[in-house]
C-alpha cells in the first residue's frame, strides 16, 4: 500500500507539472497574436502620420484659400484701374484732338491775319503815295489860293461879301477842310481814325464831304463869290 501512495503522489506531482507547463505556455503571446500587435503599431503610426498630413493640409489649403482671396482682391483692384485709365486715355485723346483742331484753326487765322496784314500794308503805301501827291497837290493850291487872295486883297480891299479880311479867313478854313477830309479819309481807309460815324464807308463819305467844302470855300474865295 505504501507503493501505491507513492505512485499516486507522483502521478499528481506529473499532473500538477503538465499543468504548470500547459498555463506558462498560454501565457506567452503567440506568433499570430505578435503579428497582429505588430500590425496594429504599423496601423497606429500609419494613422498618425495621415492625420499630420491632413492637419498640414488642411494648413496649406487655408494658406492657399488666404491666397486666392487676396489675388481675387488684386484682380478686382487692377481691373477698376484698368478701367479708369481707359477713361483718362480716352479724356486724354479727345482733349488732344480738340487742341490739334484749335491749334490748325489758329494756324489758318494767324495764316489771314497775316494775309490781311500784308493786304493793309500795301493799301497803307498806295494810300500814303496818294496822300503825298495829294498834300502836295493841296500845298500847291493853297499857296495859290493865298496868293491869290491876296492879290484880289490888294486889288480891291472891298471885295467880297465879308470883306478881306473874312475872306481870307473863310480861305484859311477852306484849306483847313479840306486838309481835314484828306486826312481823315485816310485814317478811316486804314481803320484807326479816332471816331467812326458808321463804318468804313460812312467814314470815307464824310471825309470826302470835308473835303468838297472845304474845296468849294477855296474855290469861292478865289472866285471872289464869298
Amino acid at each position: 500500500m505504501a507503493d501505491n501512495t507513492d505512485q499516486n503522489h507522483e502521478g499528481e506531482s506529473e499532473a500538477d507539472a503538465k499543468t504548470d507547463d500547459d498555463s506558462a505556455v498560454d501565457d506567452r503571446p503567440t506568433e499570430r497574436e505578435r503579428e497582429f500587435a505588430q500590425m496594429q503599431r504599423r496601423l497606429n503610426e500609419r494613422e498618425m502620420g495621415l492625420d499630420q498630413r491632413s492637419a498640414e493640409l488642411d494648413r496649406r489649403e487655408e494658406k492657399i484659400d488666404t491666397r486666392e482671396e487676396e489675388l481675387d482682391r488684386r484682380e478686382t483692384e487692377l481691373d477698376e484701374r484698368e478701367y479708369q485709365l481707359d477713361e483718362r486715355e480716352a479724356e486724354l485723346n479727345d482733349r488732344e484732338t480738340d487742341l490739334d483742331e484749335r491749334e490748325a484753326e489758329l494756324t489758318e487765322y494767324d495764316a489771314q491775319l497775316s494775309e490781311r496784314a500784308a493786304e493793309l500794308d500795301e493799301h497803307e503805301e498806295t494810300l500814303n503815295t496818294y496822300l503825298s501827291g495829294q498834300m502836295a497837290d493841296v500845298e500847291e493850291s493853297v499857296t495859290e489860293t493865298m496868293h491869290d487872295a491876296l492879290d484880289r486883297y490888294e486889288a480891291s480891299r472891298s471885295a467880297g461879301q465879308f470883306g478881306p479880311t473874312g475872306t481870307m479867313l473863310v480861305g484859311l478854313a477852306g484849306v483847313a477842310l479840306v486838309v481835314a477830309g484828306i486826312g481823315f479819309g485816310a485814317l478811316a481807309s486804314a481803320g484807326t481814325a479816332p471816331f467812326s460815324v458808321g463804318g468804313t464807308t460812312a467814314d470815307l463819305a464824310v471825309a470826302a464831304v470835308v473835303a468838297v467844302v472845304g474845296l468849294a470855300l477855296n474855290l469861292g474865295t478865289v472866285a471872289g463869290k464869298i
